[in-house]
Formats: structure tokens, C-alpha cells, sequence
């Protein structure tokens, strides 16, 4: 063989083995590079992203279900610097992901991982301040994510009164879409939080706090100044729970009687236990709330008086307590219930079997169950043993609530329409059953308290 045909080979050789080296180089996969967050909030979006060497295949992403399956999510095409991203929602807990593109030359297969964790909660707490004592209130509750995305889930609602800092669970509610409402009727000021249950979407978090105010619904008596208060100070009665005046009346009960006798109730009374019935009424105390007391009257005045509560409710006037008289025990004096301590706590009354204040040889009108004494401190009666309970309040004209000067007054018109007459300017406090007519009946004078 000549040198010439030789080099030919030799270079022939050379050629075929380039190509051999070339053709394996330009058959291989593309090189495929990924990155993604390993964590993200639950619900939320996560890019995955990457280069590739090959920008003339799509890159497609794939996720593993829960039997072990992979599953196409997405698909998007590299562009011209052959980057890419593809989004997708991370579930809560740990999914897997890959990332794949398949080209002539082989396949590249990228696998990832990222958890979805819980967000952080954002809990609003607002409505209303202050509401009117027995009306309800509405709070607003809105949960959110940290990130602003509405939540659905279980929330607790907790209270405490304002003077304590003991916390009760009320109640157990749905926030939906991030928003709920949730009425209440709070009898005194309360502080208000809520819980919002963990999520595999957020995380368990607290409110902040919301108080509301309850405020009285009625009229707030002042005392004057230089004006005297009650020698006796009695405990606010229980707080009215039902709507209106809500009356009752009734028998006198076993344990009502046995408090009465002795005291309001004795041998030698005109009326006994048959005739005699039990009011109850919800009443506005001084206070402006609404309260619940009772009074004891004869059973042919019963109905009269029931409308006169009725009344006084709703025009909403002010009433100072509404005790019966055997509270205040026996006394001597009077031979009877104690009226001077029942008047001196400012407390009205009804039934007593006793004197006359100031001529206790005298049975009083209240020994028969059909007189109504009405906020007698502030509505002294001129007795025998001087102006009772006190003197002062004899000459005040104001305030025009509770101090009765007048037939046009609200309460003396109230009692004259059924049928109770107002005693007047000798004892502003004593009303006495006189009938239908009580309104043009001129002032009996056998009336004394």
C-alpha cells in the first residue's frame, strides 16, 4: 500500500471515530435544573422553576397522589434562555412533585418535595360597646389568614365579667369564609374574646378582647344634692329577666305566710290568708335597670293593682324597691309589720296589719290589703309623730320622677285610672282603692297611713 492510501485511511479512521464519540453527546437527555421552596403556607401558590438545555420540548410537572401514582399537574414551554416555571397549590403535609421533559436525545427527571404548613390566624373581634340591659348585642368575628386568605373553621367564644378575671367558655360556633356573627345579652359589663380552632390551614390564635357596657334602659335617679338618702340601705333586688311587667298573681304560699305571721299578720287582723294574694311585678328601679319585686294586697284589688305595675312598667317609672313589709320585722310601736323601717329604706309597700303611724290605736288602712304606699322617702306623710321618713324631701318639688306634687303627675294618674286615689299633699306616698270612680271622688277623709 502506498504512503498515499495510507494517510487516506488513517484519516477515514479518524473521521468514523469522531463521529462515534459525537453521535452519543448529541443523543443525551437535557440538563434539566430545578428549585422550589421546601415550605409554604397551605392553600397558597408555589412556583417551581428551573433551566433547561433544551428549549424546543415542553417541561412538564407531575405530582404523586396517595396510592403512589404520578399524576400530570401542569405543562409549560421553556423559554428562549431556556428558563421556566410552573405553579401549583401546596395541599397541607408534604407533597411530592417532578419535573420532567423528554426530548430525542433521553429523558430528564427532576423529583422535589414541598410541605404545606398551617398559616398563622389573624383574628378580628368587633361590634357593638354598649348595650341596654335585657337587649341583645351582635359581635363581628373575622379570621383570616396572616397572608389576608378568609378561613373556615370551629371558634369558641369566652367571657368574663369586667370586675373578674375568671373566664367562661359561652359558646361554639362556625366562622365560614372568614366572617360570622354572634348575638349575646350580657346583664352587666363583660369582656368578650374568641378562639379560633386550629386549621390545616391556619393556626389556632385568640382575639383580642371587646367589652361591652351594659347600661341601664331606664332613668337614673340623681339625689340632690343636700337631699338625704335612705337611713336604711336595702340590697338591690334581683334583675327583671322576662320582657314587660311580666305580673303575677298568686296565693300566698306556705313560706310566705309563715314570714308574714307575726309580723305583717297577727290574731284580730280584718282579712286572713284566703283573701290576700302575692303580686310580683318587674319594675325600673332607681338605678335604671329593671328589677323584680313583690307586694302583698287584698284579692278584690289584685287585678287593679296588676294594671297599675302594668303601667307604671311601661311609662317606665322609677320605683326605689319593692320588698314586702314582714322583711322589716315586728314593731312594737305600730302593732304590726315595721313601717317606719320599710318607709326609712324608701321601700313601697301594700298589705300591713297595724296602726296608724302616729296614732297606733288606730288600724291603718293598709290592715285591709287595698292601699299601695309608693316611694315613700322622697313622698313623706304628716303624722301625729311629724313628717316620716323624713323632712326634707316634704318641701322638694324635683326630682319630678320619683316626688309626686301633683294630680297631673304620671303615677297619680296612673293610679286614679284604676281606681286608686292619691292622698295628696297630707301623705304624698299613700294611695287607697276607691273603685272605678277614684278619679272624681273628692279625698276621703278617714284616710290615714
Amino acid at each position: 500500500m502506498t504512503p498515499g492510501r495510507v494517510l487516506l485511511s488513517l484519516l477515514g479512521l479518524l473521521l468514523v471515530g469522531s463521529l462515534l464519540v459525537a453521535s452519543p453527546a448529541s443523543a443525551a437527555p437535557p440538563d434539566l435544573v430545578v428549585s422550589a421552596p421546601a415550605t409554604a403556607y397551605a392553600g397558597t401558590t408555589v412556583t417551581i422553576s428551573g433551566t433547561t438545555s433544551d428549549t424546543g420540548a415542553p417541561i412538564r410537572l407531575d405530582r404523586r397522589d396517595r396510592v403512589g401514582t404520578w399524576v400530570q399537574v401542569a405543562t409549560t414551554a421553556p423559554a428562549a434562555d431556556g428558563s421556566f416555571a410552573l405553579r401549583v397549590t401546596a395541599d397541607p403535609g408534604t407533597q411530592r412533585f417532578r419535573v420532567v421533559q423528554a426530548t430525542g436525545g433521553g429523558t430528564a427527571v427532576r423529583e422535589l418535595a414541598v410541605t404545606g404548613n398551617a398559616a398563622p390566624s389573624r383574628v378580628a373581634l368587633g361590634g357593638a360597646t354598649r348595650v341596654a340591659d335585657g337587649n341583645t348585642a351582635t359581635l363581628q368575628v373575622r379570621w383570616t389568614t396572616s397572608d389576608g386568605r378568609p378561613v373556615t373553621g370551629t371558634t369558641q367564644l369566652w367571657a368574663r365579667r369586667r370586675s373578674s378575671t375568671t373566664w367562661e367558655h359561652r359558646s361554639t360556633f362556625t366562622v365560614r369564609a372568614g366572617a360570622a356573627a354572634v348575638r349575646v345579652r350580657p346583664r352587666v359589663d363583660v369582656v368578650y374574646r374568641v378562639r379560633v380552632g386550629a386549621t390545616p390551614y391556619a393556626r389556632t390564635a385568640w382575639s383580642a378582647t371587646r367589652t361591652i357596657d351594659n347600661i341601664p334602659p331606664g332613668y337614673v335617679f340623681r339625689r340632690p344634692a343636700k337631699a338625704p338618702a335612705p337611713r336604711i340601705r336595702l340590697r338591690a333586688q334581683p334583675r327583671a329577666t322576662k320582657a314587660g311587667a311580666a305580673v303575677t298573681v298568686s296565693r300566698i304560699s306556705d313560706s310566705v305566710w309563715r314570714s308574714m305571721t307575726g309580723r305583717t299578720w297577727h290574731r284580730g287582723c280584718p282579712v286572713g290568708r284566703s283573701s290576700l294574694r302575692l303580686v310580683r311585678t318587674n319594675y325600673y328601679a332607681y338605678d335604671g335597670y329593671r328589677r323584680r319585686g313583690e307586694i302583698v294586697v287584698h284579692k278584690s284589688v289584685a287585678k287593679a293593682t296588676k294594671r297599675v305595675f302594668q303601667d307604671l312598667h311601661a311609662a317606665k317609672a322609677p320605683i326605689r324597691s319593692l320588698y314586702r313589709v314582714d322583711r322589716f320585722g315586728w314593731s312594737r310601736r305600730l302593732r304590726g309589720g315595721n313601717d317606719l323601717k320599710s318607709m326609712a329604706a324608701g321601700n313601697s309597700s301594700g298589705f300591713n296589719c297595724r296602726g296608724v303611724v302616729g296614732r297606733p290605736s288606730t288600724r291603718s288602712p293598709h290592715s285591709t290589703g287595698r292601699s299601695l304606699d309608693i316611694n315613700p322617702w322622697e313622698n313623706p306623710y304628716r303624722s301625729a309623730w311629724g313628717i316620716l321618713p323624713n323632712r326634707t324631701w316634704d318641701a322638694r318639688r324635683s326630682p319630678s320622677r320619683v316626688v309626686y306634687r301633683s294630680r297631673s303627675h304620671t303615677v297619680v294618674r296612673i293610679m286614679a285610672r284604676h281606681g286608686f286615689w292619691w292622698m295628696g299633699r297630707s301623705d304624698w306616698q299613700h294611695f287607697q282603692y276607691s273603685g272605678r270612680g277614684a278619679r272624681t271622688l273628692p279625698p276621703p277623709a278617714t284616710f290615714l297611713d
